[in-house]
């Protein structure tokens, strides 16, 4: 099965090869998809204004699944204002050619978004894409199997514990061990697309020390150079940077 999905201001290959937190974690653009309780394999390609994907099982409503990869990727926000914004900051304006046409994608489902966020806790961008990409080979993100037994075998430490908490969450917005402030930021930024929020870590902390000239206040500052675009510019600023640090 086939689906051609219109695109405009956004170049796919660009963006699978900027550097993803999420949605693919192979090195080509192929994405095991747990849909309507069953296993679809999606291979992603870009042929003009169009995005192709195609799936290795008939769906019945192709529309649904359409609209969920239009959301995570972004499809439908107008970036004008955002690349506007880019060209007045004086480091973002060093990057825009490679902002232009690119997205931050979103994970697939809210549970995929709250493991990355619990996997990212005190991990480098390299450590992290490796464990989800082990994560996603062995468990992808099915709740029934985070298991004691299946996670122990990922060798993720203290880390288990949390993620079977998350597991048998009822509410994934509720309270739960190991969800704190930060995965809530990265939750809202990355699954909601709530370009308000703002999360800090070492590297946010470094970019803004070395490229900035700023120590303290970072969440006041990001608010008042980016406003309600501030977590996208995280996620862009740690996309460039993780490389260079």
């Amino acid at each position: 099965m086939i689906l051609r999905i219109k695109i405009k201001d956004f170049d796919f290959y660009k963006t699978f090869n900027s550097g993803l937190f999420y949605f693919f974690y192979e090195e080509k653009p192929v994405r095991v998809l747990y849909y309507n309780n069953k296993f679809i394999e999606a291979n992603f390609e870009q042929k003009e204004n169009y995005l192709i994907v195609k799936l290795n099982k008939e769906i019945k409503n192709r529309m649904d699944l359409i609209n969920k990869i239009r959301y995570c990727f972004g499809l439908d926000e107008d970036m004008s204002f955002f690349y506007k914004l880019c060209m007045k900051d004086k480091v973002l304006r060093k990057f825009i050619n490679e902002i232009r046409g690119t997205r931050i994608i979103s994970p697939f489902s809210d549970f995929e978004s709250f493991v990355g966020a619990i996997i990212s806790q005190n991990n480098s961008y390299k450590n992290y894409r490796r464990k989800m990409l082990e994560i996603y080979r062995k468990l992808n993100f099915v709740r029934k199997y985070y298991t004691y037994e299946n996670l122990m075998k990922l060798k993720l430490g203290y880390k288990i514990d949390y993620l079977l908490n998350l597991a048998k969450a009822k509410n994934l917005a509720g309270k739960i061990k190991g969800i704190g402030k930060y995965s809530i930021n990265l939750y809202k930024i990355f699954r909601l697309r709530d370009y308000s929020s703002f999360y800090i870590d070492c590297l946010i902390e470094k970019i803004f020390r070395e490229e900035y000239g700023i120590n303290t206040d970072i969440d006041k500052y990001s608010l008042k150079f980016w406003g309600n675009y501030r977590g996208l510019v995280g996620g862009y600023l740690q996309r460039f940077f993780e490389k260079i640090y």
